[in-house]
C-alpha cells in the first residue's frame, strides 16, 4: 500500500464519520422541535432548551461509529 491510497483512505473515513454526524443532527433537532410543538402551550415559551441541544449533539456523535463501521465494512474492502 503506497502513501496516497492510505492519505484517501483516511479521508475517506473522516468524511464518512461527518457525513453521518449531519444527518442525525438534523434529524434529532426536526423531532425535538416537532415535540415541543406538540407540547407547547402557547401561553408558555417555546420549551425547547440548552438541554434538548446537549441530547441532539450527544446524538449526532454517534455518526462516527457509523461511519468507521461503513469504511471498514465497505470503502475499506473495495
Amino acid at each position: 500500500m503506497n502513501l496516497h491510497n492510505w492519505k484517501k483512505s483516511i479521508l475517506t473515513l473522516i468524511y464518512l464519520c461527518f457525513l453521518m454526524c449531519i444527518p442525525l443532527l438534523l434529524i434529532g433537532v426536526f423531532s425535538y422541535f416537532l415535540k415541543g410543538w406538540f407540547i407547547w402551550d402557547f401561553d408558555k415559551p417555546f420549551p425547547f432548551g440548552k438541554e434538548e441541544i446537549v441530547t441532539i449533539l450527544k446524538i449526532s456523535l454517534l455518526g462516527f461509529p457509523i461511519g468507521l463501521v461503513l469504511w471498514l465494512f465497505y470503502y475499506r474492502n473495495s
